[in-house]
């Protein structure tokens, strides 16, 4: 509005400008005309009265008031022979300059208080000049410039709310969409963050902006899914561990012990709270899925020397159920990764093996090249899995009900693979599970060499 008012204002002040301009402008031309007009005049009687020309020119042209002055002046002498004024008392408006350099009809124009005067050289003969001025009253309160400024007052304010109006209309039709996404933005609850902001009916200028919320929306909907999925994998996962610590504390508590019974609930219950622990590192892992975290302390490492060290620790487990894990074959390997989540996902894979394979089993890990990649191989002679299972074995807390029964304590949470698949899409890994029920299970990672990695990591 302030905007508006002030290209209004200027734009009022020009146009009463350029009117009262126009009116200068005319008055000059009047002067010049009643200037030329005089000329037959003095043709015909060089030695006319100032008073008696303004009062033919009043009969004439009905102009009042109106003031002349001749002047003859001498060329040789440059000096006034003569002069006359037909108004000694506004004798002063002509103390102005003669245009002695001037040419023949040359007219100039002054401001003398409210007159605009005019001084014109009519003749140029022998020794003599002759010039010809008028003093006419300016029109400055004339009812045309008053005309104008009632007119701009009224018009001004009314063009200002015409403009308004339709700038109001525009803008509300402008700004409607962004209304939209701010009406669907409200009616998103953490209820309902699967909905979406249709960019279908949104203009460019602000496409990219609802691009940018439903990406926020979907960064939001993934943490609250983590978040849900943490809530009921924890209720789920860690409910049998603890009623089972319970039943067994309850029952001992029922009676007197020895102290090897004491000895042996302990154990149950310390077993069964490792357990528990182990599941909540998992479960936290989990949660920390698509964050810049994981995807941090990138390394080049040796694969070939990483391997026989997760096999040392794993070896400590297996030999509780005599199972032994062997390295078959390992090339030297430079890889890029994260050293602590790649020793997981490692570790998860062969722990899994050795849970389910059978006493005295072993279990093989081995490596191959290729041009671009390597080939990191995990067998066992174990249960297998049935063929129907395999698509689902990275769900979380899936578990077939023959292949991956639970087996008491030594059974895993359900959580293993899905992190290893986890770990291993941060890596841009790729895995394949090669199963046969009741005869064994195959694992192979396919691991990009050094260069290929850090060009898919990069881009």
């Amino acid at each position: 509005m302030i905007a508006n008012i002030i290209v209004l204002s200027g734009f009022s002040v020009f146009i009463y400008m350029t009117a009262k301009k126009g009116l200068s402008d005319n008055l000059n031309t009047m002067l010049k005309i009643i200037s030329m007009d005089v000329i037959p005049d003095f043709k015909e009687k060089k030695e006319l009265h100032a008073k008696e020309v303004a009062d033919e020119l009043y009969d004439e042209f009905g102009i009042a008031p109106l003031y002349i002055k001749i002047v003859h002046y001498n060329k040789k002498t440059n000096k006034i022979d003569k002069e006359s004024v037909s108004s000694l008392k506004h004798a002063e408006l002509f103390d102005i300059p003669l245009n002695e350099m001037g040419h023949l009809r040359s007219i100039y124009y002054f401001d003398k208080e409210s007159y605009r005067v005019s001084s014109m050289l009519l003749f140029d003969e022998d020794d003599t000049k002759i010039f010809f001025q008028l003093a006419m009253e300016k029109s400055t309160n004339s009812p045309y410039l008053k005309g104008l400024l009632i007119s701009l007052a009224i018009a001004n304010p009314v063009i200002l709310i015409i403009f308004l109006f339709i700038a109001n209309t525009l803008i509300n039709r402008t700004l409607q969409p962004v209304k939209d996404v701010i009406r669907s933005v409200n009616s998103i609850s953490a209820n309902n963050l699967c909905k979406r902001i249709d960019a279908k009916k949104i203009p460019t200028e602000i496409n990219e902006l609802v691009e940018t919320f439903n990406r926020l929306l979907d960064n939001l909907e993934e943490s609250f899914k983590r978040i849900s999925s943490f809530s009921s994998d924890a209720s789920h996962e860690l409910k049998t561990p603890l009623t089972v610590i319970r039943g067994e504390v309850e029952v001992c508590l029922r009676q007197e012990r020895s102290p090897q019974e004491y000895k042996n609930v302990l154990e149950d219950v310390l077993v069964e709270t490792i357990r528990v622990q182990e599941t909540i590192d998992q479960l936290f892992l989990l949660t920390k899925k698509d964050t810049a975290e994981l995807s941090k302390n990138f390394t080049e490492l040796y694969l070939d020397e990483l391997i026989p060290d997760i096999v040392s620790q794993i070896n400590r487990f297996a030999s509780r159920r005599s199972v032994h894990v062997n390295i078959k074959n390992i090339i030297p390997s430079t890889i890029y990764a994260n050293e602590t989540l790649l020793r997981i996902a490692i570790e998860n894979i062969l722990r899994n093996s050795v849970i389910y394979s059978a006493h005295g089993a072993e279990v093989e890990i081995g490596m191959s090249d290729s041009d671009n990649k390597y080939l990191l191989i995990i067998e066992d002679h174990g249960c297998g899995i049935a063929k129907e299972d395999l698509p689902f074995v990275f769900d979380r807390f899936y578990r077939a009900d023959k292949a991956r029964s639970r087996k008491a304590s030594e059974s895993g949470t359900g959580l293993g693979l899905a992190i290893v698949k986890m770990i291993l899409d941060i890596h841009h890994y790729d895995i394949e599970i090669q199963s046969t029920f009741g005869i064994g299970t195959k694992v192979l990672i396919k691991i990009p060499k050094i260069d290929e990695q850090k060009l898919i990591i990069n881009s």
